[in-house]
């Protein structure tokens, strides 16, 4: 019989890490409680999401911007790794109990279905509005814990659940949203609602099979590694322009910023996943849903509709009923 796992997020590391604290005196929010990570990576999901909006408008194309972004946020995050990492001592630094063919295995995997959503994200945020797409970001918290519940990775929880029907609640109130677009528009906005199940699978999956003793950071890197590689290949593939119409300042800032967004982002995923567990990790959607929908609105005039701020709420109210089952025994 399989054996039932506990909620617990799943140790990546020789010692488990706990967030207790002593007790009867005022505690501070650190950033590495799931919480502030939480709020932290969700927030720049959406920036990320509005950026790749505005690709176009500088003369980039929104897939040659993901691919230098993402090899600009790698090489930062290990120069932030490697300048962290020389103010301690050899042995502190863990390594990974994995053998090098497992953790190939693993990182292109991850690799795979970490860059297949990115490139669907990008591609449809200019043609169905960066809200829309930040709102489908939303949609995994559902599938995840459907897939931890059947697989046993945590045990069922009545608030939980109901937290996770208000997400499903919410993602119903997106795809009602945009029946007032265009038929060019409702194929992407279509094709966008599909980037739930890659990200819910490589919750799972990462959690699932992380190499025993492997560091968060180290993974992460791996990771974006594999996806600037399959991205430029594809990108190869199909003749994407890999330098933006015309090279100004601008375009420069653009992609200086992703790049910088994107190593921190990466930095604190893996981190958020080894503290937290899949289902948690997957509420960054339901942040960046409500960052990016008052985002689009500010930078590009995208007003919501009733469905959309229906959905915002519906999706709140999960995140709230998710944590609070998550800190419940």
């Amino acid at each position: 019989m399989t054996k039932v796992l506990s909620s617990e997020p799943i140790s990546a590391g020789p010692k488990a890490e706990t967030n207790e604290r002593p007790q009867g005196r005022i505690q501070i929010k650190s950033p590495e409680q799931p919480l502030v990570l939480l709020l932290i990576v969700g927030s720049f999901l959406a920036v990320s999401t509005i950026i790749a909006k505005a690709a176009p408008e500088f003369g980039w194309h929104p897939l040659a911007l993901l691919q230098w972004s993402i090899l600009g946020g790698a090489i930062g995050l290990f120069a932030l790794t490697r300048l962290f990492a020389g103010s301690r001592s050899g042995p502190e630094r863990a390594r990974s109990g994995a053998g090098l063919a497992q953790l190939a295995f693993y990182l292109l995997v991850s690799g795979v279905l970490f860059i297949i959503p990115n490139m669907i994200a990008v591609v449809a945020a200019p043609k169905v509005g960066a809200g829309f797409v930040s709102l489908s970001f939303a949609f995994p918290l559902v599938l995840t814990y459907a897939f931890a519940v059947v697989l046993r990775i945590e045990h069922f929880k009545k608030l939980r659940a109901t937290g996770v029907l208000f997400g499903l609640a919410g993602g119903v109130l997106l795809a009602v949203s945009g029946k007032d677009l265009n038929v060019e528009a409702s194929f992407w906005s279509l094709f966008a609602l599909t980037i739930p199940v890659f990200l819910a699978t490589g919750n799972i999956y990462r959690t699932l099979k992380w190499p025993a003793g492997a560091k968060p950071v180290d993974l992460a890197l791996g990771m974006m590694a594999v996806g600037f590689v399959a991205l430029a290949v594809f990108n190869l593939f199909f003749g994407v322009p890999f330098a933006p119409g015309s090279w100004n300042e601008n375009a420069g800032a653009l992609l200086a910023a992703q790049a910088a967004i994107f190593s921190l982002q990466y930095g604190l995923y893996f981190r958020l996943q080894q503290t937290a567990g899949p289902v948690y990790l997957s509420q960054i959607g339901s942040v960046a849903a409500v960052v990016g929908l008052g985002l689009g609105f500010f930078v590009f005039g995208e007003i919501p509709n009733a469905a959309k701020l229906a959905a915002v709420a519906a999706v709140g109210a999960g995140i709230v009923l998710v944590t609070r089952g998550r800190n419940r025994h």
